[in-house]
């Protein structure tokens, strides 16, 4: 149902108040509630007095009292369900061998209880008109995790090293403020963040620490009425200045030993803010200090990493040791989205100068996001044309070609030197387009209630001069819309009057979808917004910072490059242009300024960029999920950080890298092959996760469905059942999705080698035969009409999966049942021979484990046909040095010849 009135309202702000104060109080919060909440205060609008309604809504008239239509209410309670029902659950940890020795559990069974918690109370209370209860609870208890494994500030001497891994814009700086806060109180007393290597990135996180953790000026929780001055952390930062030695003497902290409030420093990762600071302790304290420190790496895979050798490390990373020796008490928390080069830190390396390098040998900790986190899964699955624009081939080349053309001039060049600024005289269509769909999501917005900052991101190049270039021809193009809404958004049908308000319209046609408001209301809010967008370009030599102010609602569109690429949060984002590329993953992962939260316009979303960027996107995103599926796998295995084997898959594209080379020095690319020709693969492991055996069982079902909708050719054979001529899309929905219990990235340990047998799939344009097997068990699957008994299979448990007896899924030559009676004698190897194609076996499991307990469970084999000339799967991998070891160790045991590196 299209709202075709405004419904922006002090009415609807003051009843939304209302409704989320209760909420916050309410446990175990589910839509239901919200829904009966909602109920329950549309019926008091509706039958209270006037008199008593206005004493219950605080107002100060009778006639301010409006009533909300039934769209009104029907918004509320999504755009409530969106801020208060929030799935989350607390992060993985893995811990080292030494530390495993240590009291984790000082900081929640001892100090947090002898403390009175001021700065975290703190924390809380202003956080919880930011942040869902579900959300702030989950950060509660990750930070108090990650506190037990630092140390108790009353240990005569202690250092600690780990790292935490987030989400790209997911709130990992919420999680460090928390854990400044409670740091703080515990008794940690000089606290160091290492913010951005840019300057609006370190101003970014003084700001934001001034507001929840110090109280400057009395913003922030300096507002609350229990705040205390004389507890006010003394900071030798602030919003406009990086650390300097004369602000540090003018504020008299030089004796930490008198010292009885935290200080704050907040600086920018350069060279000369961290000698500064260096340079300042040296002056003071000639050996070590004796005061507790807490260093903060923000970004830590970017400058923080060794890229030299160890005797003659890199200025950045030998200052951060070298703050961290002048400690005595030290502890050192990396934080990043994006952990290859972190992992990829010899984890032996030390110096006698500047002491032991950054490796989290302690612990890794990854958070996970929330539900209503708005992040890589999301934008780049495999189905994502909900999110993704593309932008035509047409519009862009990467290479400057006097013969490529387009309609509209030459195309935008992508690879470009920052000369290209005095050749650049147009733009791509797609980029006006997204200027109009941002135009129109800010009218959205308003009209939804949500009055607060939109922003725009055009990330096209790197260089400054160029950025100044788009500006001003965005500029001009914005121009002239905003001209033509002005003469005729006002008339009836402005179409047929104007070229930019047709776009304006096939715009909002082509690109959203289901918006509840009709184009007439929309464009009617456009015409009293358009003249509050602002355009900016963001680097150092702007003239005109962008500003996100409290008190005045910013609509910017926003141009840059370096400055935007990392940790740099655009409030409000909903249409991003991205024509930036680079070759690594890493750096490509932290230029997706669009990740973060986006309660209630998630639907308004989208991502401009090439077909080739989206690849790229995914693949990256799959690379690092099963980095983060790794640390889970450790965790059921109980092994250590220095366990970190990391074998990275590299896109086919080899141009596309893991991380800077100078950042991965201590790895090796490695080519592994497979001949999967004439082979038999199956899950021998099973995971015993329960969430993978449900999964499963859905995904066998979803197969079964697949078939019989795809009407392929079926038959029946010892009630077992067989698909002929299976298209291969279905055969790769399932793979790709079926939770394997794998204990090492390949699969080789579990000989299982699912990379190999994906690359398969993608390579080869041969269809498929499917069979699901009849067993002998006790219960039975079935899906629609297709039933069979379960196959018994007898298996003992390990650690976090069941092993097959015998190490055997299927039994005796299983192959035979898709050959003629003439040749059910041939052996398995014969009958691979005279396959023309693979074959994918199917198992419904009735697991029995040593205690005779049963489960179910769903297993797959592979068999592949050996056919002439066959050729070898190669997979470019890039390890570390202890994953070499692993994959040694691996091949030994399992002794295959089909595995062999180049």
């Amino acid at each position: 149902m299209q709202r075709t009135q405004e419904s922006k309202s002090e009415m609807y702000d003051l009843v939304r108040e209302k409704i989320a104060v209760s909420l916050e109080k309410e446990n175990n919060l589910e839509e239901d509630t919200i829904k009966k909440t909602v109920d329950d205060w549309k019926r008091i609008i509706k039958i209270t007095p006037p008199e008593s309604l206005k004493v219950i809504l605080g107002l100060n008239d009778v006639n301010d009292i409006k009533q909300l239509k039934e769209e009104d209410w029907n918004y509320l309670q999504k755009d409530l369900e969106q801020s208060f029902v929030v799935r989350i659950t607390t992060g993985t940890l893995v811990t080292g061998e030494e530390h495993r020795k240590r009291d984790l559990t000082w900081w929640t069974s001892k100090k947090q209880l002898e403390s009175d918690n001021y700065y975290l109370t703190n924390y809380m209370r202003y956080m919880k008109s930011e942040l869902p209860p579900g959300v702030l609870d989950t950060i509660n208890e990750d930070t108090d995790v990650i506190m037990n494994n630092l140390a108790n500030p009353d240990l005569k001497a202690f250092s600690r090293y780990g790292m935490v891994v987030g989400h790209v814009q997911s709130g990992k700086t919420s999680n460090y403020a928390s854990l400044i806060c409670k740091a703080a109180d515990a008794g940690y007393r000089f606290i160091v963040v290492i913010a951005g290597g840019q300057n609006n990135l370190r101003d970014q996180t003084q700001k934001r620490l001034d507001e929840v953790f110090i109280g400057a000026n009395y913003q922030g929780v300096g507002k609350l009425a229990g705040f205390k001055r004389e507890k006010m952390p003394d900071s030798l930062t602030n919003a406009n200045n990086d650390f300097k030695i004369e602000t540090a003497k003018a504020r008299e902290t030089t004796n930490f030993e008198n010292m009885q409030l935290p200080i704050l420093v907040v600086i920018k990762k350069h060279t000369k803010p961290l000698s500064n600071l260096l340079e300042w302790l040296d002056k003071h304290y000639k050996n070590q200090v004796d005061k507790p420190m807490l260093v903060i790496d923000d970004e830590s895979d970017y400058a923080s990493i060794n890229t030299k050798e160890e005797e003659n490390p890199t200025v950045i990373n030998e200052k951060i040791r070298l703050l961290l020796n002048k400690f005595k008490k030290k502890a050192y928390v990396a934080y990043t989205a994006t952990p290859f080069a972190n992992i990829f830190i010899d984890h032996e390396a030390s110096n006698s100068n500047v002491g032991r390098d950054l490796f989290p040998s302690d612990f890794i900790y990854a958070l996970d996001a929330p539900s209503n986190y708005f992040g890589a899964d999301k934008i780049f699955n495999r189905d994502n044309e909900k999110y993704i624009v593309e932008i035509p081939n047409g519009e862009v080349v990467y290479e400057l070609d006097d013969e490529t053309h387009s309609s509209g001039g030459l195309p935008y060049q992508i690879k470009h030197k920052k000369e290209y600024a005095d050749e650049l005289e147009q733009l791509p269509e797609s980029l006006f387009e997204a200027v109009r769909l941002f135009v129109i999501n800010i009218a959205i917005r308003s009209l939804r209630n949500q009055n607060k900052h939109n922003s725009m991101l055009i990330h096209i190049s790197r260089f400054t001069d160029v950025h100044i270039k788009v500006r001003k021809i965005v500029e001009e193009y914005f121009e002239e819309l905003q001209r033509e809404i002005n003469a005729y958004g006002k008339l009836t049908n402005p179409d047929q009057y104007s070229y930019h308000m047709e776009a304006m319209h096939h715009t909002f046609n082509t690109v959203l979808n289901n918006i509840e408001f009709s184009y007439e209301t929309v464009l009617k809010k456009i015409c009293s917004i358009v003249e509050t967008i602002q355009i900016r370009d963001v680097h150092q030599k702007a003239k005109i910072s962008l500003e996100y102010r409290d008190d005045i609602q910013t609509n910017a569109i926003v141009i840059g490059g370096l400055s935007l690429s990392r940790g740099f949060t655009l409030e409000g984002l909903s249409v991003s242009y991205f024509l930036r590329t680079t070759v690594y993953y890493d750096t490509l992962m932290q230029m997706g300024r669009w990740f973060g939260y986006r309660i209630g316009y998630e639907d308004l979303c989208r991502v401009y960029m090439t077909d080739d960027m989206n690849r790229k996107f995914s693949f990256i995103i799959d690379a690092t999920k099963d980095l983060i599926s790794r640390l889970n796998e450790m965790r059921e295995e109980n092994l250590t950080p220095e366990d970190f084997g990391l074998a990275v898959k590299l896109h086919p594209d080899s141009l596309l890298q893991v991380t800077a080379r100078n950042k991965s020095k201590n790895t090796e690319d490695m080519f592994l092959q497979m001949n999967l020709d004439g082979q038999f693969k199956e899950t021998r492991w099973i995971s015993d996760l329960m969430e993978d055996q449900h999964k499963n069982e859905g995904l066998l079902k979803e197969i079964i469905n697949d078939l019989q909708i795809a009407n392929h050719e079926h038959s029946e054979k010892n009630k077992s059942h067989v698909w002929r001529n299976v298209n291969k899309a279905i055969i790769q929905k399932f793979i790709n999705n079926f939770n394997l219990y794998n204990n090492d990235p390949l699969g080789i340990n579990s000989r299982m080698p699912i990379v190999f047998i994906k690359e398969y799939i993608n390579n080869s344009l041969l269809d498929w035969d499917v069979v699901l097997f009849n067993g002998k068990g006790e219960g039975e699957f079935q899906s629609d009409s297709i039933k069979v008994t379960r196959q018994l299979r007898s298996v003992k448990q390990k650690q976090g999966y069941w092993e097959v007896t015998n190490r055997q899924l299927s039994r005796g030559t299983p192959e035979r049942i898709i050959m003629p009676e003439e040749l059910n004698k041939l052996n398995s190897r014969e009958i691979r021979q005279r396959m023309d194609k693979p074959l994918l076996m199917v198992h419904a499991l009735e697991l029995e484990d040593e205690n005779k307990n049963k489960f179910n469970a769903v297993g797959f084999s592979v068999s592949f046909p050996l056919k002439e000339g066959s050729e070898t799967n190669t997979v470019k991998v890039r390890i570390n040095k202890v994953y070499r070891k692993q994959l040694e160790e691996a091949l030994r045991e399992v002794g295959d010849d089909d595995y062999h590196d180049e």
